[in-house]
């Protein structure tokens, strides 16, 4: 490679956008696979908007299950400078599962559709058609075939259409100057460098392109070169490179990074203009996963650092897990920016600073059936895997628990049944009166004990106060749940364990529980004051010239 080639990156300087959303839609319930032919005729559907959700449409308000939609419209003639390769196909946020075609080609899925359904309502789309499908000058059609397992349905959040990288950048706020051919040219280095030591399996070689202080979507450098000794000679691939300069002056390339037979996925990596050196994104809420054997697959989930984890290197934090409710994932934490959310609770309040932890629960109830081993997922595989990946307190008494609904069900389960991993449980309208849910009849039997209520009225004064307990509930919940909480702040009354209870009124959605954290979180936060540790020497932190979120 001389020392001018660029080739493996563009200056990401076009913006282009073809906006999707609004009227123009065609819309019908039902599925057939030659709707997602582009010479269909769909004149007799309805007439639609996206984004919407059908569920505000009075015939369809209980309906659950498949629709399509389509939409025919012109490109425009092919913009100067403009690749296929470079356009996404974003469709915001579709619920629950599609199935997405462009000019009769499918171009993307997300989630399951029936036997094996899975929601995915809170995972952006973004898709890549591939080179020469689109139609530039002419008509296309986009086709998307869609599931609703229950609730509303549809798209519920966009952005919808075809869009440059650089344009996707702008709808979200990052913004930057084109780099330069000679800062092209220093972020090919690199990369090229990268891709070559990973390929040969030359561990010092990939490990002198990480600066100092790296930290990357959870990643130290130590944790980075520990997983490629664990998986041996692989591959690693950067396609659709596009870089931009920051306001700090960083170099920041929107890459669609492969590593070896994994997922491709869009990031933004942050390269030091002036040395050989990626600087990582210092990111404090992102997705971590691993290899599970629990659940025979990767497993997903969130981790939220506290505002003074990547300011420290030794200072080591307590760790809440905070469980998702039914059709829910670690994603969902994402629509809602808990981050920011977290970040305001705990400065408001002036609660204790802990990492949390968003397991992918899905829809398993958080115990082990036919349909997922949920229950060891959390506690036999992922505390530890916290515990060794992250600066933690790794005790029970700087461990707590929360969850909402199905998941304020599975912080009683995890943290009653686990007494040595949890210290402090908390529940946001938790379905504390009902059992697990999931699985064949023979399972839900056989877990039937798991119902909160039931577990408490089952123990003693002496186990139960080995824990602390926060729950609350609306008095218009719509499974009743509220109900539920009175029920179990009088069976640990009756005990004489102390809880912290609240009933107020709500209703079952995220208006009620929300501005609750600082209830829930205070529980944990007293927890962890009530156990202090020392906290190892902090170093002199290392001079850098940025700054970072």
């Amino acid at each position: 490679m001389s020392a001018g080639d660029t080739s493996c990156a563009t200056t990401g300087s076009i913006d282009f956008g073809v906006d999707l959303a609004g009227p123009g839609w065609k819309f019908t319930t039902g599925d057939d696979p030659a709707w997602a032919d582009p010479s269909f005729t769909d004149t007799t559907w309805r007439d639609w908007t996206v984004p919407d959700n059908w569920g505000t449409q009075a015939d369809l308000s209980s309906y659950d299950g498949f629709a399509w939609y389509r939409k025919t419209f012109t490109l425009p003639a092919r913009p100067a400078g403009v690749t296929d390769s470079a356009v996404v196909a974003a469709l915001g946020k579709i619920d629950d599962a599609d199935q997405t075609f462009l000019n009769g080609q499918e171009i993307g899925h997300t989630g399951g559709f029936p036997p094996v359904f899975d929601s995915t309502w809170e995972v952006p789309r973004e898709y890549y058609p591939a080179d020469g499908l689109l139609r530039w000058g002419a008509t296309n059609t986009l086709a998307v075939r869609v599931y609703d397992g229950t609730g509303g349905g549809g798209f519920y959040q966009g952005p919808v259409g075809l869009f440059s990288k650089a344009r996707l950048r702008a709808l979200a706020g990052t913004t930057g100057t084109a780099a330069s051919r000679t800062q092209l040219a220093h972020v090919c280095s690199i990369l090229n460098r990268q891709h070559r030591a990973v390929a040969t399996g030359d561990l010092r070689g990939y490990a002198a392109t990480l600066a100092p202080g790296f930290f990357h979507q959870g990643d130290t450098a130590e944790r980075r070169l520990a997983s490629l000794r664990s998986t041996g000679r692989t591959t690693l691939t950067d396609t659709q490179a596009e870089v931009f300069v920051d306001s700090q002056g960083r170099l920041v390339v929107d890459t669609i990074r492969t590593w070896g037979n994994l997922v491709p996925t869009r990031e933004l990596l942050y390269l030091d203009p002036r040395r050989d050196l990626e600087l990582g994104d210092h990111a404090r809420f992102f997705r971590d996963d691993y290899a599970s054997a629990a659940m025979g697959r990767r497993a997903q989930f969130n981790v939220y650092l506290p505002p003074s984890y990547t300011r420290t290197t030794n200072r080591k934090y307590p760790v809440v897990y905070l469980l998702n409710g039914f059709n829910g994932s670690n994603i969902e934490w994402e629509a809602r920016n808990i981050d920011a959310v977290l970040d305001k609770v705990v400065e408001d309040n002036g609660l204790e600073e802990s990492i949390v932890v968003f397991p992918d629960g899905g829809s398993g109830w958080y115990v082990d059936t036919s349909a997922g081993n949920y229950r060891t997922m959390i506690v036999d595989e992922i505390v530890p895997l916290v515990d060794r990946s992250y600066r933690t307190i790794a005790d029970r008494d700087h461990r707590g628990i929360s969850g909402v609904s199905m998941g304020g069900q599975g912080a009683f389960t995890l943290g009653l049944k686990n007494p040595a991993v949890f210290s402090s449980i908390a529940s946001h309208m938790g379905a504390l009166s009902l059992s697990p849910l999931v699985g064949t009849a023979a399972e839900q039997a056989a877990n039937a004990g798991l119902r909160p209520l039931t577990l408490v009225a089952g123990m003693t004064a002496a186990e139960l106060n080995q824990h602390r307990y926060y729950f609350d509930g609306g008095d218009s919940d719509d499974y009743r749940f509220g109900v539920a909480a009175q029920q179990m702040s009088t069976a640990l009354a009756a005990k004489g364990v102390r809880h912290d209870y609240q009933l107020g009124p709500g209703r079952h959605d995220d208006a009620y529980w929300i501005p609750k954290l600082d209830r829930s979180f205070g529980l944990h936060s007293e927890q962890f004051r009530a156990h202090p540790v020392q906290q190892p020497h902090e170093p002199k932190p290392v001079k850098t010239p940025y700054i970072w979120p």
